[in-house]
């Protein structure tokens, strides 16, 4: 019996070639599409578990900041018995690292202690970490930054030396981390080579949010036990700073962060990096079931189409005594055997895809991912979920039918089952259009961002990194330094600042020299610049006057609006302030229009800018359009002449700007791509329902003919009722996107306003594919011979 029904199978897959292999194609692409999506969803989803402990390690952070201050660590250590370990994270930046005169590169690491070994259960490759780590100018580096530098010498007790300046001693390799956690780095350096270098009053200070501090509990110990006791704890640690009324609300602030949490629930003030968003696991998760519910309801529709040719069959089969159950199982079996070649097939799509997959979201997925055993599982479960979902309605649909009608009849019953089928339709074109108005708003925020005026000029900017030696030259010798850069005529102006927009910025406070008591005044975020910067980011001065050297401007203050409103002066030009934390006291020289110098999913914040040159780590080299390839090559042997062996790293700063954004492009390409792939799937199956629609009305079409139907007549009667279906679709979408829209703008300071256009452009786009998908058929069947379609039975 099931080898017959296997020769039967086979036989009507090839009889059908049209029907079958739309049925095919639709469920490899549905099918690949939620391979690709769920091996993403499970990589995101598991972000820090590749760590021993990671159910049990917790970062401290509070409701506005992810770091914490030095002594915390020791506080804590000896406050919290349930606490197996802590260790602390604090950033070295990128460098410039050299192994010898040929060999440099850039390189990131952190300042740690020793006992991140613990906490994070590194895997040492040579050497001994812990040890490291607990030694002066001694680094811990990875398995990768040991091959870069050292190559298949042994990189132990090496010197490394970094931005021209600092030398420090390879002292222990280590396996690299994960790539799916949020601490990633080249290297480690010892917190005692930091503490070293670091003023006691720094190093002792509650208040500096100097690092990232993780925690590790003990197995047999709960958080609940140590929730309970922060805020006591904090009262203790504040103590001093205030009465107990004032230190309460900041002890209130503080909690321990799962590690888990991190990646997608985290959006702290100076994040490890930037973390990604649970708001689009939820995007991805909806659009993975929508896309394999268009392929399974596409194969319901086609696969009940294919079963119009075999109502003959199925009643010869009742008749010779087949029960309903061996009727099911049949066909059953013909849709698990196509959903079988659907997910080979989709296996060869998923495999040509994964360049795309690795191009956009910048990781780097192996073909071979999908052939481990546990995703080979999730291919099994899909296989069986889209066979069952597809197959089962399709199986009890046809096996209804009476013998005897199904003997008389090359049509199947009218029943409640056809308006399911066109229900289907219409939810196929709802997720349609569903995407492609998710795909218009997104591209009209990327838009916005890229267009709206940020209060200075990004475009035909370079930023240089300045370290060691050519930093030296940069500060010490600026206008030799200038001269010999502006000697090129594309190169239109030189600046210096101490970080790039959209870089963390130091948090400081800065207040009037003798404060209201009774006003509260916000930290500000500062960058140290030169007297060049305002023009050549052409940033507005809106009163007062540029930093100059014709001033003794050590001390000067440059702030924004939001910095001067904050701060309450009538007329703050001239108004003497002070930096609190850096104890520095100086006047206001000027006042510049509001700019964003952060991602514009946030407000412009307070911003002081302090004309400080030798603290300036970035040169930005304003050069002339057309022509960029050459005036690089000069710029690189303008820097090897003014600091030789040192290396020219520079990047564009719109390039810098666009990275801020770089999860919503890659949402708004992945959206692009799935829409694309759903209108395609819905139209598979709408061509094979109109192929059907034009088949079983051949003779109607005929008599139409002869007594006068015009082509326009004929068109319209064959289309109306799928345009009306697209309609409904279409309809049925516009309130659902406009609601899933809407609550995605919330994570926008600034968003665009959702105009009615964009739902009626969804509406022509899926009319116009829907149109031409049934227009071939249209056509064909109503420019055909009517003496043929009377004369054939």
């Amino acid at each position: 019996m099931f080898k017959n029904y296997f020769k039967t199978a086979w036989r009507n897959l090839f009889r059908q070639k049209t029907y079958s292999l739309l049925n095919l194609f639709g469920l490899a692409i549905g099918i690949s599409c939620g391979l690709l999506l769920t091996l993403h969803i499970k990589e995101e989803l598991s972000y820090e578990k590749s760590f021993p402990k990671h159910d049990r390690i917790y970062r401290v952070v509070n409701d506005e900041w992810s770091k914490s201050s030095p002594p915390l660590a020791g506080e804590m250590m000896k406050y919290f018995p349930e606490i197996k370990s802590i260790t602390r994270f604090s950033d070295r930046g990128r460098s410039v690292v050299s192994a010898g005169p040929n060999v440099q590169g850039e390189s990131k690491g952190y300042f740690a202690d020793s006992s991140v070994v613990d906490v994070f259960d590194l895997k040492a490759v040579a050497g001994k970490p812990v040890e490291a780590l607990s030694e002066p100018n001694a680094i811990v580096v990875t398995r990768s930054m040991a091959k870069q530098y050292f190559g298949n010498k042994d990189p132990l007790n090496q010197k490394l030396v970094f931005n021209d300046k600092e030398e420090m001693w390879v002292k222990a390799v280590i396996e690299d981390f994960p790539s799916n956690s949020h601490i990633q780095f080249d290297y480690l350096a010892s917190m005692s080579t930091f503490y070293k270098n670091a003023s006691p009053d720094w190093t002792g200070n509650r208040g500096w949010m100097f690092g990232w501090t993780y925690v590790a509990f003990k197995e047999d110990q709960n958080l609940v036990k140590a929730d309970a006791k922060l805020k006591e704890f904090y009262m203790k640690y504040y103590a001093g700073w205030g009465t107990a009324e004032e230190i309460r609300p900041e002890a209130q602030k503080w909690r321990f962060q799962p590690l888990t949490d991190i990646h997608l629930h985290s959006n702290l003030i100076q994040e490890m990096g930037p973390n990604s968003s649970i708001i689009y696991i939820y995007i991805f998760i909806g659009v993975e079931v929508l896309i394999l519910l268009i392929a399974c309801v596409n194969f319901i529709n086609l696969f009940t189409t294919q079963a119009l040719k075999r109502i003959k069959e199925i009643g010869i089969r009742k008749i010779l005594g087949a029960g309903k159950g061996q009727l099911v199982l049949q066909f059953m079996g013909e849709a698990f055997m196509l959903t079988c070649l659907g997910a080979l097939l989709a296996i060869c799509l998923y495999q040509l895809a994964i360049p795309f997959y690795n191009n956009i979201t910048g990781k780097d997925v192996s073909m071979w991912e999908l052939f481990r055993p546990v995703n080979m599982m999730i291919i099994v479960g899909m296989v069986l979920l889209v066979g069952i979902l597809s197959g089962l309605f399709p199986a009890l649909y046809i096996t209804q039918f009476d013998a005897a009608g199904s003997l008389k009849s090359n049509k199947l019953p009218r029943s409640s089952a056809s308006l399911v089928r066109k229900g289907l339709v219409v939810f196929q074109f709802v997720v349609s259009g569903l995407l492609i108005i998710s795909t218009i708003l997104i591209y009209q925020q990327m838009k916005l961002f890229h267009d709206k005026e940020l209060g200075f000029d990004r475009n035909n900017v370079i930023v240089a990194r300045l370290y060691g030696n050519l930093q030296e030259q940069a500060v010490k010798h600026s206008e030799a330094v200038e001269q010999a850069l502006l000697k090129n005529p594309d190169v239109l102006g030189i600046a210096k600042a101490s970080n790039v927009i959209g870089d963390g910025l130091s948090v400081e406070n800065i207040t009037p020299l003798n404060p209201d008591p009774q006003k509260q005044y916000p930290s500000s975020q500062f960058m140290r610049v030169d007297e060049h910067y305002l023009d050549v980011m052409n940033i507005t001065l809106k009163s007062g006057r540029n930093f100059s050297r014709a001033f003794n401007d050590s001390g000067s203050f440059i702030v924004n609006e939001r910095a001067a409103a904050l701060l309450g002066f009538k007329d703050p030009i001239g108004a003497a302030v002070v930096n609190n934390v850096m104890g520095v006291q100086g006047k206001i020289v000027g006042v510049v229009k509001d700019f964003h110098f952060a991602s514009l999913h946030h407000q412009v914040e307070p911003l002081v800018l302090e004309y400080k040159p030798e603290w300036t780590g970035s040169m930005f080299i304003k050069i002339k359009p057309g022509n960029p390839a050459a005036t690089i090559s000069f710029l690189e042997s303008t820097f090897k002449k003014l600091a030789p062996n040192s290396m020219f790293s520079y990047g564009f700063l719109d390039d810098k700007i666009s990275g801020l954004y770089k999860k919503e492009n890659n949402m708004s390409t992945i959206l692009k791509v799935f829409a694309v792939l759903a209108i395609l799937i819905s139209c598979l199956g709408l061509f094979g329902l109109t192929a059907y629609a034009a088949e079983v009305r051949t003779k109607e079409i005929g008599i139409r003919k002869v007594i006068g139907a015009s082509m326009a007549n004929l068109l319209g009667l064959l289309s109306k009722d799928f345009v009306l279906l697209v309609l409904a679709g279409n309809l049925i979408a516009w309130p659902i996107a406009w609601y899933v829209a809407n609550k995605w703008l919330q994570e926008f300071t600034y968003k665009i306003h959702i105009s009615w256009t964009v739902f009626l452009l969804s509406a022509i786009v899926t009319l116009a594919i829907a149109v031409l998908t049934i227009g071939y058929h249209c056509i064909r069947t109503a420019t055909a011979n009517p003496v043929k379609s009377l004369r054939s039975e």
